[in-house]
């Protein structure tokens, strides 16, 4: 690996460092890797994420949570107002119902919103609010992209080559359970990974080049994860502890405090006002649960660590392998190990603690999702070292948590609830037997069950049939009878078979599906090989920037 040896009077290493702006602070202990100038294109990264979230994508919004967060945009453009009607609401301070949920998600979707007005205006009248919802869907699928791409340039800022970060990020997206958060729902823990991985990108930046703009945007995508979930919040003080732990100037350590602080608390001030709006109160959000830490701590542990329906390492395999990477990450990246554990930390045992710790009905333990990125970067450091067990043991895990998704990705998870009987629900949420079987019981286990029904549900539909279902134009969550939903249990949750399902041409369906995926794997094997020339310049001549 080509390490900077020598620094000039300005604080860089070579003419390569003045180009792209990354000073080795005075007594750092992070050994970089000189990147070229023009890294791989952000945009194409980009461009491929979204293709490969899109290809998968459900095109639904189904859960009640995203129902509701929904309405939320929708009252925002068509009324100009925050009152909704539909399920997760609260009685507000005028007597009208309002959303329980942050408003973060549902201001981040008024584009997409938009977009599917001019879509609609080329559909038929009544599936005007299929069109609107089924564009809003791809909000978290473009959501999903910009924490790839953050991902992937933190990566870099570590000194991991181009090709390391690559497939640090790759892992990220299409090994853990974070892809059936960005195609199959319509909840906030897409935006949660953007929020703390923007903030943890330009907090290791600011160590870096020492701007000062970096705490500012730290601090916004801070206040913006609090916007979007006020559970959020418990992430702050480790965030804004690492500024002032790693800076090597104590005299600026007060200075540094109010540029994150400041921001973070001006976005903050906007979901205080969002609750006066709502509740006649800054402290109310609606959601009553959100204070309420039931769970023995041993038990949301014991779910969320080793249980064969929650657990992390079940939905996130690579993580193992993060685990066991910190010891080479902490030797020359003390400062990052230390955040990186601070904030897996406090979410797992404030997780753990929660009476909803399982998050449920979701797929794996949904809670952790923002805190993947926190055990997948560690994992470059045991590849800086060139250990083939570990590259040998990384593929296997991958290949392992792919396979994992299939049934997450392919169906519905509370399709699955409803086969083995725990949907509807007939037990509160504080109860211990709550979806006892999904939790606990290894032959119940949504990893396993839904995998089995996928392999069912692709060969029925490569078959070309399709269940007889009538779509109802009422404005139901669900717009299925009882009947028909019983007929769901044979479907797949992806666009292309609910256009075949609505009745599209299977062949025309086909071609989309394929188009999609194929161009997704295309534009894939050609960012990797990009990415490995880029590596291989760097080898041959750190100086010269092609």
């Amino acid at each position: 690996m080509t390490t900077r040896q020598s620094i000039s009077a300005d604080g860089f290493h070579s003419p390569i460092d003045r180009e792209i702006g990354l000073p080795l602070p005075p007594g750092s202990n992070l050994p970089q890797r000189e990147q070229p100038v023009a890294t791989m294109s952000t945009l194409r990264l980009y461009v491929f994420f979204f293709l490969a979230f899109l290809s998968v994508s459900s095109g639904i919004i189904a859960s009640s949570d995203g129902v509701t967060i929904f309405n939320v945009t929708q009252a925002l453009i068509e009324d100009g107002g925050i009152a909704v009607k539909g399920d997760n609401v609260a009685a507000g301070v005028d007597g009208r119902l309002y959303s329980r949920y942050g408003i973060g998600l549902s201001l981040a979707t008024v584009p997409f919103y938009l977009l599917g007005k001019v879509v609609a205006a080329f559909a038929p009248i009544h599936l005007t609010p299929f069109v609107l919802k089924g564009v809003a869907s791809l909000t978290n699928a473009a959501i999903g992209a910009l924490v790839c791409i953050l991902l992937f340039l933190t990566a870099v800022r570590f000194g991991y080559s181009q090709k390391v970060a690559l497939q640090l990020t790759i892992a990220f997206a299409f090994s853990t359970f974070f892809i059936v958060y960005v195609t199959k729902s319509f909840l906030t823990q897409p935006l949660e990974s953007l929020c703390i991985l923007g903030a943890i990108y330009h907090l290791v930046s600011f160590r870096q080049d020492g701007k000062s703009s970096r705490l500012f945007y730290a601090g916004i995508f801070g206040g913006i994860g609090i916007l979007t979930k006020w559970f959020f919040v418990i992430n702050l003080p480790i965030l804004a502890a690492y500024p002032l732990i790693s800076s090597s100037r104590r005299g600026r350590r007060p200075q540094n405090l109010i540029l994150f602080a400041a921001p973070a608390a001006g976005v903050f001030a906007v979901g205080l006002w969002y609750n006066f709006l709502r509740f006649g109160s800054i402290w109310q959000t609606g959601y009553f649960g959100i204070t309420s830490f039931s769970t023995p701590l041993l038990v949301g542990l014991y779910g969320l660590l080793l249980s064969s329906g929650k657990s992390l390492v079940l939905y996130a395999p690579v993580t193992l392998l993060g685990l066991l990477s910190l010891k080479s990450f902490v030797k020359h990246r003390q400062h990052e190990t230390w955040l990186f554990l601070g904030l897996f930390l406090i979410n797992l045992l404030a997780v753990a603690k929660y009476r909803d710790w399982g998050g449920d009905g979701a797929w794996g333990p949904r809670y952790l999702t923002l805190v993947l990125p926190c055990l997948i970067l560690p994992i470059g450091a045991l590849f800086e070292r060139g250990t083939r067990a570990a590259k040998r043991g990384f593929v296997v895990l991958i290949l392992l948590g792919i396979l994992v998704h299939v049934g997450g990705v392919s169906v519905y998870y509370g399709t699955y609830f409803r086969i083995i009987g725990e949907f509807p629900y007939e037990r509160e949420i504080t109860d211990p037997l709550f979806l006892y079987k999904v939790r606990y019981i290894p032959n119940y286990s949504p990893a396993w069950g839904q995998f089995e029904m996928a392999m069912r549900n692709w060969r029925i539909f490569l078959r070309g049939e399709r269940p007889a279902i009538a779509i109802a134009h009422n404005g139901a969550r669900i717009p299925l009878s009882e009947t028909d939903r019983e007929k769901l249990t044979d479907t797949l949750d992806l666009w292309f078979a609910y256009s075949y399902y609505a009745g599209l041409p299977f062949s025309l369906c086909l071609l989309g599906m394929t188009s999609l995926m194929g161009s997704a794997a295309v534009m894939g094997w050609r960012i990797y090989r990009s990415c490995t020339r880029l590596d291989q310049q760097v080898e041959a001549d750190p100086h010269h920037i092609q």
